[in-house]
């Protein structure tokens, strides 16, 4: 019986430190869950605190980059008088109607691209030589424009200030550009500043680059190749005015939308076209392209094959003219241009694209394959620089 009474209080204390054991391990558990939980949800605070965060900052320097960028935007405020006939019932044995006249004024867009006030925007804007022109900055003062050059190739033109006024606004900082081999990627984000419907000044929209060097078909005075292929929501009266990076570099200007108005294009525009294009007004009093002279087709996948061509990028020489810089140079028909000046000719940097760079009677150094064989020729352009 003794023996009995001692095996049951050992096995009750056997039992009691397995119980304790159990109560220990779960109120251990519970307090590790609880840990657990706190620290997740500590966690979740400090990663939607850090969302919150950047997305406050990358808002801040959006709003920063569009005040900065919309300052190089003006107005390009374009005015006519318009005549038109009414009937007049004093004329009883008379035509019928007499002439009145009205003003019209529209609105549209454009960029300053220099201190010396020069301003770009697309030919159609001002081509309208019986129209009186002015510019308004971002902050309402209002200029008379002075002079207008338009680009025989592209729809360009460049506006100037009287120079009487232009003194008085030095402050201004012209636009940003970028080096013509920066890498601009598709599907980076972009922003359109303009006067949407020639109504709403400096709108701003964003989107993405949806691709590079489109060709339109939209009329025989100009060229619409290279262009740049935008969503960001564009009107008429944002022509002329920039297509920017989300640093508030201009990429190119606005030039044309799609007839449902979804798609729009910019002309890209580099710091050495803006350049060489206030280089030639400043020496020729207009602005002109050069010539080199030669007939050529890109290398494309079907000319590899017809011309038994093994590299993929540059420009296949057709035909070299007669007493211009190419024939001249001793450039030769079926030789193959990979770069001028060192920089290679492909989808990123087409040939006529890098050409236009430059100013008439500028050297430049091409860089050729001539029987498959590595060459280096100089070529002095020329240009229609005639007044």
């Amino acid at each position: 019986m003794q023996k009995k009474h001692i095996t049951l209080i050992v096995v009750f204390n056997i039992f009691l430190v397995l119980l304790w054991g159990i109560i220990v391990r779960w109120i251990n558990t519970a307090a590790i869950k609880d840990i657990g939980n706190s620290m997740e949800s500590s966690m979740g605070n400090k990663v939607d605190d850090i969302k919150k965060s950047t997305l406050l900052a990358l808002q801040s320097e959006l709003v920063k980059t569009i005040n900065t960028a919309k300052t190089s935007v003006v107005t390009i405020n374009i005015s006519k008088d318009i005549k038109f006939y009414v009937d007049d019932p004093a004329q009883v044995n008379g035509p019928g109607n007499v002439q009145q006249q009205t003003s019209k004024v529209w609105w549209w867009s454009g960029i300053i691209v220099s201190k010396q006030w020069y301003i770009i925007t697309n030919k159609h804007v001002v081509q309208d030589t019986t129209a009186k022109y002015s510019v308004t900055l971002y902050d309402g003062r209002m200029y008379n424009v002075d002079k207008i050059w338009f680009d025989d190739v592209l729809d360009l033109a460049i506006l100037k200030i009287v120079d009487s006024e232009w003194a008085a606004i030095q402050n201004l900082s012209p636009a940003s550009f970028l080096p013509i081999d920066t890498q601009i990627d598709v599907w980076q984000f972009v922003l359109a500043i303009g006067n949407a419907l020639s109504t709403y000044t400096n709108n701003v929209t964003i989107g993405i680059l949806g691709g590079k060097n489109k060709e339109l078909t939209i009329n025989k005075n100009n060229l619409y190749i290279w262009l740049y292929q935008t969503d960001a929501l564009v009107n008429p009266g944002n022509s002329g005015g920039p297509l920017l990076d989300i640093q508030g570099n201009v990429l190119g200007i606005t030039t044309a939308i799609t007839e449902w108005e979804w798609i729009a294009f910019a002309l890209p525009i580099s710091k050495e076209f803006i350049e060489s294009t206030l280089a030639s007004i400043q020496t020729f009093e207009k602005i002109t392209r050069p010539i080199i002279g030669i007939q050529y087709v890109e290398i494309t996948p079907s000319i590899q094959q017809e011309k038994n061509i093994t590299i993929d990028n540059g420009i296949y020489v057709q035909d070299v003219l007669t007493d211009l810089p190419a024939w001249e140079a001793w450039l030769q028909t079926w030789d193959i241009i990979v770069a001028i000046d060192g920089k290679p000719i492909d989808k990123e940097l087409p040939f006529l694209y890098q050409l236009y760079t430059y100013v008439p009677w500028t050297a430049i150094s091409l860089d050729i394959l001539r029987n498959e064989k590595k060459a280096s020729i100089t070529v002095t352009l020329a240009g229609n620089t005639t007044q």
